[in-house]
């Protein structure tokens, strides 16, 4: 009856490590199972931003820009990719920058390094977003209405000049690259404001919808 009480403790011990062993290792399961739907769900999400981004860039066909005198269709691409932080992460979001400029290669074609450096540019203009407007201003997190619309002009502001100031010494490179001649500062400064006029309506688009984008994206998380 001794021998019997002494080995009790040995036996319900290993019973506990059988049952912790277990549950790690199903919730190693659960969490793998879960980590596969997410990246599913994620390259899901990717192809369909992917192809709105591509399908909106067909508007111009129908308004051209002579008509609207605003560039609907690549305006609300750039608007698309924009958010896609938002929807799928910043890895996918500058995946899917970089994967339009590939698409818009094969759709229209022109020079294989213009696509390149678009390319570039769009990823760059994810990163710009989720660095001014999530990281540095934290608009998703500001409470107070008044924080919150500083926040979200401030970070608009500071789109406003960087992208466009990225897109004009990518152009000025691509220019360098295919004519080995570089912009004058005038020229420079011309093409920067050009994609300044050109940015503007992906921006102020952007800065109007992002805060309810993303309550939609957290109600839709919870």
């Amino acid at each position: 009856m001794k021998q019997v009480d002494e080995n009790t403790p040995k036996i319900e011990v290993a019973k506990t490590n059988i049952d912790m062993d277990y549950e790690i290792s199903k919730l190693n399961k659960t969490s793998k199972y879960k980590g596969l739907r997410s990246e599913t769900l994620n390259i899901t999400l990717v192809s369909l931003l992917l192809s709105m981004s591509t399908a909106v860039s067909f508007i111009n066909v129908l308004l051209p820009l002579g008509i609207t005198n605003v560039n609907i269709g690549f305006s609300l691409k750039y608007y698309i990719i924009a958010i896609s932080f938002q929807v799928v992460g910043l890895y996918w979001g500058m995946i899917i920058g970089l994967l339009d400029g590939i698409l818009q290669f094969i759709i229209w074609g022109q020079s294989p390094l213009f696509r390149f450096t678009s390319s570039i540019g769009l990823m760059l203009w994810v990163l710009l977003f989720w660095l001014f407007f999530s990281k540095l201003f934290c608009v998703y997190k500001v409470k107070t209405n008044f924080k919150k619309t500083t926040n979200l002009t401030v970070s608009a502001l500071f789109v406003f000049i960087t992208a466009p100031l990225i897109s004009a010494i990518l152009k000025a490179f691509q220019r360098y690259v295919e004519f080995g001649n570089l912009y004058g500062v005038i020229a420079f400064f011309e093409s920067w404001i050009s994609f300044m006029i050109f940015d503007l309506f992906a921006i102020v688009l952007f800065t109007l919808t992002t805060i309810r984008i993303q309550t939609i994206i957290d109600k839709k998380w919870k």
